[in-house]
Parts: structure tokens; sequence; C-alpha cells
């Protein structure tokens, strides 16, 4: 099977570097799969989630956003932010909505009305790749099985 280096990067961490088989990103261009020889290509990654494909088997990351470069030698995501969809905690997801629904309710100033929108945006599509996540994890792996 023939494979290309992905590596993503956040501003705390190189969070992936490996070979991959498939990457999945939601640009403002739309939804595009990369594979192997896929045309040098730049564009805007929207807030969504990343799918890679390693050994025939999906990983998946919730990205808010940030820069994809795919060039003949390597594909590189700039992320604004990007976690492992199995190390997102609910729970903190949650209440971080709920206290930017707060800070969004007291019409504060426009410059923090604007960072909880952010992360309002965030705890949302953690949330959102989450629950797909368990919804994927709960499916049954053999059409037979009931």
């Amino acid at each position: 099977m023939s494979t290309f280096r992905l590596k993503i990067i956040t501003q705390e961490e190189v969070l992936l570097e490996q070979e991959v088989e498939s990457l999945y990103v939601t640009t403002i261009d739309g939804d595009i799969t990369v594979l192997p020889h896929h045309t040098p290509y730049v564009s805007i990654l929207k807030p969504a989630e990343v799918i890679i494909k390693v050994g025939g088997k999906e990983e998946s990351f919730a990205c808010t956003g940030g820069i994809l470069e795919v060039t003949p030698e390597k594909v590189v995501i700039l992320a604004d932010s990007a976690v492992r969809t199995e190390k997102i905690d609910e729970e903190a997801a949650l209440k971080a909505k709920e206290r930017a629904e707060s800070v969004m309710a007291e019409k504060l100033e426009s410059r923090e009305n604007a960072e909880a929108m952010l992360a309002l945006e965030k705890a949302l599509l953690h949330l959102r790749v989450a629950q797909k996540r368990k919804h994927r994890s709960s499916l049954p792996t053999n059409p037979n099985q009931e």
C-alpha cells in the first residue's frame, strides 16, 4: 500500500509525524481526501474532524482550523489547535461550552465576546467529534451481527 508523510503541528507540539495511507479534511474549498501522489495544494482548514488511515485503520483528530499544505514530499497541517479524538474530555468540553455561552450572554467587550465565541466553537467541535466516535464504536464491525 502506498503512503505519504503527514505532519500535524500545533502551537504546543508536533502532534503527529508518520506515514499514512490517506487524509480526510474539511477546507474552505470543501471536504477533500488526500492520497499518495496528490496534486500540490494549499488551503485553509475549517474547524472539523480530521481523519487519517494508517495500516487500514482510521484515526481521527478534532482540529479547530489551520492551514493544509500538500507537496510532493509531504503533507503538513499547521493547526490552530488539534487533539486526538480519544483524548477529548467530553465533560471538560461541556463545561467549556457552558462557560463560553455564559460569557457571551453577558455581552462584554467585543474582544471578550470573540474569545468566548472561539471557545464555544472549539467546545462544540470536541463534543461533536466525541459523539461521532462513540457512535462509530457502537456500530457492529460485522454487518451480520445484530
